[in-house]
Order: structure tokens, then sequence, then C-alpha cells
């Protein structure tokens, strides 16, 4: 059962994956179809109906509980801040829809069924989010030419198409380690895989994307050199670094992320224009925001999730949401080194790293969100929570 449960989890998730990032393709100056909008909710409203359907057929009605104490906490940190968010919303006289999807949407779905799925089929998260990521890069490449950089691909800016590359990148990585049972040939694949991601991040010029992939890999590698003495990761980083470096990319990577890096600096303007609308909405924060339109006044968006609920939702709600992550960070930073002789052990810790940083340049808690989104909440419940004693579940393989 749990082969076949390991096979349907995986459809599933990389199924809803998958949908959910179908936001990328669209942007303030071009909107997304009504085709791909219906899309992309009835899909991921078909993939949450029938973990849904699973989750009660094998898990009833179980009362979860918390692994600790801290986790408790962290856990009433997160109700407050849907509460706050709701109260937001009935301030400025509209529905609470974003404030109940924190409230009660991400509790149980993301923190609750998901990972009972996970723990019902086994590890699968890594995968689901590598394909499905994938599955838009091949999907550019072959559809959209790379006539000029930076290259967009299918994705509606070349951040967004960077941001896909960079995720694809580290969920194949983990996805590689967890194939030392399988033939040649897949690890090959995967391997080509990574390396088709890692030009993608390249050709996007993307800063952020970059300096993400750059420091999960510092992690990763510091990691495994701490943990388990294995410098095959570092190792394998520093000869695809020399093969780059002495490849034609390498004038791709000075002439497209070296040079807006330095033409930015050069002009005082590295974070692209973003610190100005940044100290206005500092400066104009309230205890509870200015509602759903207050960045409609603007050139552009908040581009940093803590901004964009300091300005529509207010003060209280983004220092819950702060204190949240930061505490989260450290919890998954323990459970790393709880769980050492787990390889997949510090995945969670580095879904969480990877949405906080990509978090500070783009508004990532929408309603739904994108892959990355529910893959960050998806680890945060099997951080949070686990089931009682009264259980149906006999697999416990808790790991992600």
């Amino acid at each position: 059962m749990a082969i076949n449960m390991r096979k349907i989890n995986f459809i599933l998730f990389t199924m809803i994956y998958f949908a959910a990032s179908i936001v990328l393709m669209g942007s303030q100056y071009r909107p997304l179809s009504p085709t791909l909008i219906y899309s992309r909710y009835a899909l991921i409203l078909l993939g949450f109906f029938i973990i849904i359907v699973i989750y009660f057929k094998k898990h009833g009605l179980t009362i979860m509980r918390f692994p600790s104490f801290f986790s408790m906490y962290l856990f009433i940190i997160w109700i407050l801040f849907g509460f706050s968010v709701i109260l937001s919303e009935i301030i400025h006289h509209t529905f609470p829809f974003q404030g109940l999807f924190f409230l009660l949407i991400v509790p149980f779905i993301y923190f609750s069924v998901m990972p009972f799925m996970t723990k019902l089929g086994g590890p699968f998260i890594h995968h689901s989010l590598f394909t499905a990521n994938l599955l838009y890069i091949l999907i550019s490449y072959l559809t959209v030419r790379v006539e000029f950089l930076p290259y967009s691909g299918i994705a509606a800016n070349p951040n967004g198409f960077g941001q896909i590359a960079a995720i694809t990148v580290i969920a194949g990585f983990f996805t590689l380690i967890t194939l030392s049972n399988k033939g040649r040939l897949p690890k090959l694949l995967i391997i080509a895989a990574i390396l088709l991601s890692l030009v993608s991040v390249i050709f996007s010029s993307s800063r952020t994307s970059f300096l993400v992939v750059g420091i999960i890999t510092l992690i990763i590698s510091v990691h495994f050199i701490m943990a388990k003495r294995n410098f095959k990761p570092l190792l394998i980083i520093m000869t695809i670094g020399l093969i780059g470096w002495f490849s034609p990319l390498k004038e791709k990577f000075l002439s497209g992320l070296l040079e807006k890096f330095a033409s930015l600096n050069e002009a005082g303007n590295l974070f692209n224009g973003r610190t100005g609308t940044w100290q206005l909405v500092v400066k104009e924060a309230s205890l509870f925001g200015h509602g759903d339109d207050y960045f409609e006044g603007f050139f552009e968006g908040a581009h940093n999730s803590l901004i964009n609920i300091l300005g529509v939702y207010g003060i209280i709600p983004t220092l819950l949401l702060a204190a949240f992550l930061l505490f989260l960070i450290v919890l998954a930073f323990i459970n790393t080194f709880r769980k050492s002789q787990d390889k997949l052990a510090i995945f969670p810790f580095i879904i969480i790293v990877t949405f906080t940083l990509f978090s500070m340049t783009e508004a990532m808690f929408g309603l739904i969100g994108n892959g990355i989104t529910i893959a960050f909440y998806h680890v945060v419940g099997l951080l949070l929570l686990t089931e009682g004693p009264k259980t149906m579940v006999r697999e416990t393989n808790i790991s992600p």
C-alpha cells in the first residue's frame, strides 16, 4: 500500500505544485488569461479534494498533537497572525478571505492533511517539487527561443523564471541523493536537469535566484561536512563551478548577473528602486494596515512579503509573522541535528530558508501562493504537528 500511496502522492503533489506556480506566468503588466486562472484553481482544488478524501478515509478523526512546546508556541503565533489579518480586513470593511485562509485552510490542509499524506506514502516533496518546476523549464525552452537575455521563458518576467530554476536546482539535489539505489541513467538525467536549471538561473539574470542558490549551496555543503564528514557535495559544486567558468557560460554570467549587480551598485540603486517604496510603507504603517487596495497607489508592489503585510494588514500581523518565521527557522535548524542520521533531515530547513529568502524580494503570502509557498507550508506542518496516540496509520516515516 505504501508503494501505491507514494505514486499517488507524487502525482497529486506534482500537479498541485505545478498548478500553483501558474501564477508566475502572470504579472501586473501581463495578467493571466481566464483559461489559465480557471485551470490553476481547478487543478489545485481537485488535488486538495482527493488528498482530503484520503485523509478522512485513512486518518479518521485522530487528534493531532504537538511534538514539543516549541511547536505549540509556534502554532499559537500562527493562529494569532491569522486572527490579526481577519481583524484588519474587518476594520477595512472587506470580507476576511485572506485571514480565514491563514486561520483555517493553512492549519487544516497544509499543516495537517499534507504532512499526513507524507507520513502515509513516504518522502516525496522534493521529487514533486523538482518535477513540477522542471516541467516549466522544459516547456519554456521548447516554446520560447533564447533570443536575448535576461530570459523569461513562459514566466511573466525573468525573476519568475529564475525562481523556478533555483527551486529546481535545490529540489533536484535532494532528489539525487535519495536515488542511491537507482541505476546510473536516472542519476545522469537528474544531474543534467540540475545543470540545465543552473544555466537557467544564469539566463534569467535574477540576482535573488542566484543568491538563493549560492546561500543554499553553502548551507548544504557545510551541513554535509560538519554533520556527516562528507565532502562530496562540496567537490561536486567546485567541479561544476570550474566547468562553468571555462565554458561559454562564463560570458553569459559576466554580462548578465555581474554586470547587473555592478550597474545598479554604481547608480546607488542595488535594490532596483524598491527601498523608496519600503521606506514609505514603513513611514505610513499603522496597527492594522491600509486595506487590500493599498499598493494600487504605487508604481509597483511591495516586492517583500513583510512589507506587503505591513502595508495591507498592519504592524501587529507583521510582527507576528516575523516572529513566526524567525522561530520556525530555529525549530527547523534544531530538527536537522536531532535527526542527523536522516539524509533528508535538513530538507525542511532548506525549504524554509529558501522560501524566506525569496520572501525578501517578492510577496509570497498570497491566497494559495505558488509552488514553493505550498512546499513551505507543507514542511512547516511536518515540524509542528504529529498524530495523537490513537492513529490508524501504520507507516511512521516522517521524513519529507
